[in-house]
Protein backbone atom coordinates (compact mmCIF):
# COMPACT_ATOMS: atom_id res chain seq x y z
CA UNK A 1 0.00 0.00 0.00
CA UNK A 2 1.25 3.33 -0.76
CA UNK A 3 1.04 6.34 1.21
CA UNK A 4 0.10 9.95 -0.69
CA UNK A 5 4.09 11.04 0.12
CA UNK A 6 5.25 8.18 -2.02
CA UNK A 7 6.59 9.08 -5.31
CA UNK A 8 4.13 7.60 -8.11
CA UNK A 9 5.80 4.85 -10.09
CA UNK A 10 7.65 5.87 -13.39
CA UNK A 11 6.65 3.74 -16.41
CA UNK A 12 9.15 1.72 -17.79
CA UNK A 13 8.49 1.92 -20.75
CA UNK A 14 8.96 5.92 -20.92
CA UNK A 15 11.88 7.39 -21.36
CA UNK A 16 13.57 9.34 -19.42
CA UNK A 17 13.36 13.23 -18.96
CA UNK A 18 16.75 14.97 -18.26
CA UNK A 19 16.64 18.56 -17.41
CA UNK A 20 17.18 20.90 -19.81
CA UNK A 21 20.67 22.11 -20.73
CA UNK A 22 20.80 25.30 -22.44
CA UNK A 23 23.82 24.69 -24.23
CA UNK A 24 22.12 21.68 -25.79
CA UNK A 25 18.44 22.73 -26.47
CA UNK A 26 15.95 20.17 -28.13
CA UNK A 27 15.12 20.08 -31.63
CA UNK A 28 12.40 22.92 -32.50
CA UNK A 29 10.21 21.01 -35.06
CA UNK A 30 7.80 22.75 -37.37
CA UNK A 31 7.12 26.62 -38.24
CA UNK A 32 7.93 27.94 -34.96
CA UNK A 33 11.11 25.76 -35.02
CA UNK A 34 12.34 27.49 -38.09
CA UNK A 35 11.26 31.41 -36.76
CA UNK A 36 13.53 30.60 -34.04
CA UNK A 37 16.68 30.66 -35.80
CA UNK A 38 15.29 33.77 -38.06
CA UNK A 39 17.42 36.69 -37.88
CA UNK A 40 15.37 39.83 -36.22
CA UNK A 41 16.51 43.01 -37.88
CA UNK A 42 17.59 45.64 -35.07
CA UNK A 43 15.13 48.63 -33.88
CA UNK A 44 15.66 51.73 -35.94
CA UNK A 45 16.79 54.73 -34.29
CA UNK A 46 13.69 56.97 -32.76
CA UNK A 47 13.67 59.70 -35.39
CA UNK A 48 13.58 56.97 -37.92
CA UNK A 49 10.60 55.26 -36.22
CA UNK A 50 8.97 58.11 -35.47
CA UNK A 51 9.08 59.58 -38.90
CA UNK A 52 8.02 56.30 -40.56
CA UNK A 53 4.64 56.10 -37.64
CA UNK A 54 4.13 59.80 -38.95
CA UNK A 55 4.36 58.67 -42.18
CA UNK A 56 2.29 55.17 -42.47
CA UNK A 57 -0.02 55.63 -39.37
CA UNK A 58 -1.13 59.14 -39.19
CA UNK A 59 -2.97 59.06 -42.55
CA UNK A 60 -4.60 56.00 -41.78
CA UNK A 61 -5.67 57.48 -38.48
CA UNK A 62 -7.57 60.21 -40.13
CA UNK A 63 -8.97 58.29 -43.03
CA UNK A 64 -10.66 56.26 -40.56
CA UNK A 65 -11.66 58.37 -38.07
CA UNK A 66 -13.29 60.34 -41.22
CA UNK A 67 -14.83 57.24 -42.39
CA UNK A 68 -16.42 56.67 -38.73
CA UNK A 69 -17.33 60.35 -38.61
CA UNK A 70 -18.83 59.82 -42.56
CA UNK A 71 -20.85 56.71 -42.00
CA UNK A 72 -21.50 56.58 -37.77
CA UNK A 73 -22.20 60.41 -36.68
CA UNK A 74 -23.69 61.85 -39.83
CA UNK A 75 -26.08 58.68 -40.66
CA UNK A 76 -27.18 59.00 -36.51
CA UNK A 77 -27.58 63.14 -36.82
CA UNK A 78 -29.57 62.42 -40.00
CA UNK A 79 -32.02 60.00 -38.35
CA UNK A 80 -32.59 62.18 -35.42
CA UNK A 81 -33.33 65.53 -37.37
CA UNK A 82 -36.19 63.25 -39.43
CA UNK A 83 -37.59 62.24 -36.65
CA UNK A 84 -37.45 65.88 -35.34
CA UNK A 85 -38.66 67.22 -38.69
CA UNK A 86 -41.46 64.28 -38.77
CA UNK A 87 -42.93 65.00 -35.21
CA UNK A 88 -42.97 69.04 -36.56
CA UNK A 89 -44.73 67.71 -39.42
CA UNK A 90 -47.66 65.71 -37.68
CA UNK A 91 -47.95 68.96 -35.68
CA UNK A 92 -48.65 71.09 -38.39
CA UNK A 93 -50.90 68.73 -40.11
CA UNK A 94 -52.86 67.01 -36.53
CA UNK A 95 -52.28 70.14 -34.28
CA UNK A 96 -50.66 67.54 -31.31
CA UNK A 97 -47.35 66.06 -30.51
CA UNK A 98 -46.68 62.53 -30.63
CA UNK A 99 -47.79 60.46 -27.51
CA UNK A 100 -44.59 60.75 -24.99
CA UNK A 101 -44.69 56.73 -25.01
CA UNK A 102 -43.81 56.54 -29.16
CA UNK A 103 -41.19 59.09 -29.02
CA UNK A 104 -37.67 57.52 -28.32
Amino acid sequence: MTTPDDPPEADEDAPVRQPMDPTNPPEKPGKLGKLADVEVPPVPAAPTFTAGVRRKLHPRLLALHILQFAFGATAWALLHMAAALGAALRYTLTGTWPDRGKRR
